[in-house]
């Protein structure tokens, strides 16, 4: 009888052990991993990398909108974000929903997580 009673501890404190590994993989959330999984098939990230599908990402926190260097960019693009600048909130929005920023652009990737967003954020914001 004695040995029943043990199996709801040890299962409590796997449980609790469990948990704690994934609040700290939470917090820990990698902005750089989640770009190489998420973002770096269509964008480059590293100074003078040439542009993809999408535009190198290099600096792009404060840069004016459609002014990557030799990047060609869709007129629904121009039309809406020419010159503004990509602030943390824009890009935001933008990571959030492409196609609610810019209806009919040709970037179909969307993160429905806040964190993981600002996560990506604060990685781009290092590039400089």
């Amino acid at each position: 009888m004695k040995r029943l009673r043990a199996i709801p501890l040890v299962f409590a404190v796997t449980m609790a052990l469990v948990l704690s590994d994934y609040t700290v993989a939470a917090e820990t959330l990698s902005g750089e991993k989640l770009f190489k999984s998420q973002c770096a098939t269509c964008h480059s990230a590293a100074e003078g990398s040439p542009n993809r599908q999408g535009p190198n990402l290099y600096g792009v926190v404060g840069r004016p909108a459609g002014a990557a260097p030799g990047m060609a960019y869709s007129a629904a693009f121009r039309k809406v974000l020419d010159g503004k600048p990509w602030t943390e909130a824009l890009l935001n929005k933008w990571l959030e929903d492409p196609q609610n920023v810019v209806p009919d652009t040709l970037m179909m990737y969307h993160q429905d997580d806040q964190e993981k967003r600002q996560a990506i954020i604060n990685y781009l914001k290092t590039l400089h």
